[in-house]
């Protein structure tokens, strides 16, 4: 089945779909073996993990594009992806999800930032006028190679503008236009939280970030508020982070790595079989590529 089909199936079903951050072709294949249902492909810990930069729209389409090529070719599981803004006009949009949509990737992101986007927990966003962010949205469902990809409109709307009200208009608007989800970024307050699903016209998905601007409620919580998705954007790759920081901390001091494999790190099976070496070393015996 593909993707998106796959991924429209579990917005059919009841519940709250739980969407990891991935980064790396690793963690995705580590996501979906903890199981997960569906994973979410972070455009700043793509920035943040490949190319050490902060979340300022100073990755290019086509290298996330290839980034992206790589993460879901190591996964069965539907992905929602951030395109940020497009990365341009409503022309830009157009070529991006046309290719973005080959992919069978199950979801998009597209967002109302005024360019250069930035996080939407940072500060000074500026957001482009509605019916412009409505074109970019008819031009994104026009591209589709994939009539059934899902089409997610995120705004930055509360941060630009300071109003959930114009957050919730913003909303409507882009579900008008063809947005099958709607993305309201970092809510501030438990009250803000609990107006968004009930005052948009399409499912709401809510991005949760550690230290960010939104409060970091239960996922059985955001399910009884209405929320349909639930994303935890860079939570993985920060804990990755923490994890190599704390085992090289140790190798500092301590001079060694002598069984540390179940205490800092994954043990090496673990790694190879997330990785697929069996499989590749049959390859090799029945392609002759090494001796038996």
């Amino acid at each position: 089945m593909k993707k998106s089909l796959a991924f429209r199936a579990m917005l059919a079903k009841p519940g709250i779909i739980v969407a990891p951050g991935v980064t790396t072709a690793l963690f995705a294949r580590l996501i979906e073996d903890t199981g997960f249902s569906a994973q979410f492909v972070t455009g700043a810990g793509l920035a943040n993990i490949h190319f050490g930069l902060p979340d300022y729209n100073l990755v290019t389409m086509t290298e996330n594009l290839e980034l992206v090529k790589r993460i879901n070719d190591n996964t069965s599981l539907p992905l929602i992806v951030d395109i940020d803004n497009g990365y341009g006009s409503a022309l830009n949009v157009y070529r991006t999800v046309r290719e973005f949509s080959r992919l069978d990737v199950g979801a998009l992101v597209l967002e109302d930032q005024q360019s250069p986007k930035r996080c939407g927990h940072f500060e000074d966003q500026v957001v482009i006028p509605i019916e412009e962010m409505c074109q970019k949205l008819r031009a994104a469902r026009e591209a589709s190679v994939d009539p059934d990809l899902v089409l997610v409109a995120r705004t930055d709307a509360i941060a630009a503008t300071g109003s959930l009200d114009e957050a919730i208009r913003r909303g409507n608007a882009y579900a008008e236009a063809g947005a099958d989800i709607v993305f309201v970024e970092a809510p501030r307050t438990e009250e803000q939280l609990a107006r968004i699903p009930k005052e948009l016209k399409v499912p709401a998905l809510v991005n949760l970030v550690e230290g960010g601007n939104t409060p970091l409620l239960t996922n059985s919580q955001l399910e009884e508020l209405g929320f349909k998705i639930v994303i935890y954007a860079n939570a993985t790759m920060k804990a990755a982070l923490k994890g190599m920081k704390d085992l090289l901390i140790h190798l500092r001091e301590d001079g060694t790595t002598r069984d540390d494999d179940f205490r800092y790190m994954i043990p090496s099976p673990e790694r190879h079989r997330l990785t697929g070496k069996d499989f590749y070393k049959d390859l090799q015996m029945r392609y002759g590529v090494t001796k038996k």
